[in-house]
């Protein structure tokens, strides 16, 4: 690997959003544009990267790879094949492989690129966007402490990084992949109680919004857990009490249990039917 302070890095789905995002937080943590190559497959979706972080960008992923020390693997898991047989004869043996795909298993791409790659399977959420996502990496069968410190330190811009070993990612999915989806079905609950309550639509969904970022926020900060500050609001023989009981009579648990566990099943199924190909 190279000994420059910052390796180069070679971004494939580049156009992406993924990609953009992972570009974007290097570019804020002060890496050189110099040493980041982006490749996508239409010009026209790469422009406006190249516009924007000043990054050399190809339409052609063999290119992008040769002389890589890390390797970003950020296309649709449909196409992670494809575009691994496109590069397996041009990614160096000693460069780092930090896939951002979901459900490919690092063995995945242990099988179709040359023996001993390191590889690092990480797992992004769309906050990161914003530096304030939640991504956990895990290390291949090859992957070292150094390599790890390395995919710390290219995504550490999108938020939270956390090492989990790699059979605990399906629980990872659950929290913090199809989470914010999961806030956003909550919010739309929300609005729609208070529309229900004589809101409008704008001044609701503002509210719940607001109400959700500002309860994330305190949570972040307080170092309190989220039992202690649900307590906090829950006064005894108050309208929150009422709300949270009622809440439990329906199945509130039961309902996000049946959610994660289905997120789970198809995470699963999507990942074996994408490695018979």
């Amino acid at each position: 690997m190279s000994e420059t302070t910052f390796p180069r890095v070679a971004v494939l789905g580049g156009g992406g959003t993924i990609g953009t995002t992972v570009i974007g937080a290097m570019r804020g943590a002060g890496w050189p544009a110099e040493q980041i190559v982006a490749a996508g497959r239409s010009e026209e979706r790469l422009a406006p990267v190249a516009a924007q972080f000043g990054v050399e960008t190809t339409t052609s992923a063999a290119d992008a790879v040769v002389g890589a020390d890390v390797v970003v693997t950020s296309v649709k898991p449909q196409d992670m094949r494809a575009l691994l047989a496109q590069i397996a004869d041009a990614v160096s043996p000693a460069a780092l492989v930090l896939t951002v795909a979901a459900a490919l298993p690092s063995s995945f791409y242990e099988d179709l690129l040359t023996d001993g790659t390191a590889v690092v399977r990480s797992m992004p959420n769309t906050p990161a966007r914003l530096g304030k996502g939640a991504t956990s990496i895990s290390a291949g069968a090859y992957a070292t402490e150094e390599h790890l410190a390395l995919a710390e330190r290219i995504l550490a811009g999108t938020g939270l990084v956390v090492r989990v070993d790699e059979e605990q990612i399906p629980g990872v999915s659950v929290v913090s992949g199809s989470g914010p989806a999961f806030f956003y079905a909550v919010a739309e609950a929300m609005a729609a109680a208070g529309m229900a309550n004589g809101l409008d639509r704008e001044l609701a969904e503002a509210l719940a919004a607001q109400t959700l970022i500002g309860a994330g926020a305190l949570l972040e900060q307080s170092g309190e857990s989220p039992a202690e500050l649900r307590a906090k609001v829950s006064s005894k023989g108050g309208t929150t009490l009422a709300a949270l009981a009622a809440m439990g009579a329906a199945g509130l648990q039961d309902v996000i249990s049946a959610g994660a566990n289905a997120a789970v099943a198809r995470s699963k199924e999507l990942g074996e039917e994408l490695q018979r190909g």
